[in-house]
């Protein structure tokens, strides 16, 4: 049985070699990288427990399963989010080696659970360091169907950008965006996007000198072609 043609071409499947090309689509978020005074909320959620990602989630309401603006929240009165022209600046002010806790989230569109989605972070330049962590809020499908945090991701700021993948827990999946630092400093971000990820597959193809233009196969071995000796299966 001949499994590839005189053209290069397969004549059975699975020969074919195929890579995975990411596609992002759709934004999932409020304003994007559009950025004003009046992006985030008026009101900033003053937070004073350990658990202060379900604390200023549930005090801001949330989820009310339909996406909503930027919420604001710290750990400090002194400390708190602001809003500007492409800008979101996050002020820590630490004391005694302790660094406040503030941040922002938002609910997010309507998602698809379990589809893949992507998270970009971009940051204006800033000297120092601090700790970004990033995670997500949802209510569970246990009674009482309570708030729950998924684990945190943490980067260490500085850096150009954050880019992370996770898989919706459900439609309402509430983006929690923290920042620390045992100093007194201020992280910039200039844009931040959610965005729906896609895998598409697209056959490899090589230019052989001579030959045309060809597809690159793989070997997929039919158990009725004998193998020649040294090939393995």
């Amino acid at each position: 049985m001949e499994q590839i043609n005189s053209r290069g071409q397969a004549l059975e499947e699975g020969l074919d070699v195929f890579i995975s090309v990411p596609f992002l689509s759709n934004e999932y978020l409020s304003f994007n990288d559009s950025f004003i005074a009046s992006t985030l909320s008026t009101t900033n959620i003053i937070t004073s427990t350990s658990a202060y990602a379900t604390e200023a989630v549930s005090s801001a309401g949330l989820p009310s399963y339909s996406n909503s603006n930027w919420y604001r929240f710290s750990s400090n009165s002194e400390a708190i989010p602001s809003s500007l022209d492409n800008a979101i600046t996050l002020p820590v002010i630490a004391s005694g080696g302790v660094g406040s806790i503030l941040g922002v989230f938002q609910e997010l569109k309507q998602l698809v659970k379990g589809n893949e989605y992507t998270i970009t972070i971009n940051f204006h330049n800033f000297t120092g360091s601090g700790t970004l962590g990033v995670s997500r809020l949802y209510n569970s499908i246990q009674p009482p169907y309570s708030l729950v945090q998924s684990s945190v991701s943490e980067y260490i700021l500085p850096t150009g950008s954050v880019t992370l993948d996770f898989k919706a827990y459900g439609t309402s999946d509430i983006l929690f965006i923290e920042f620390t630092s045992i100093l007194n400093i201020s992280a910039s971000i200039s844009s931040i996007s959610v965005k729906e990820k896609n895998n598409y597959l697209m056959p490899v193809v090589t230019n052989l000198i001579g030959s045309g233009i060809a597809k690159v196969l793989k070997r997929k071995y039919n158990t009725s072609i004998p193998l020649e000796e040294g090939e393995r299966a």
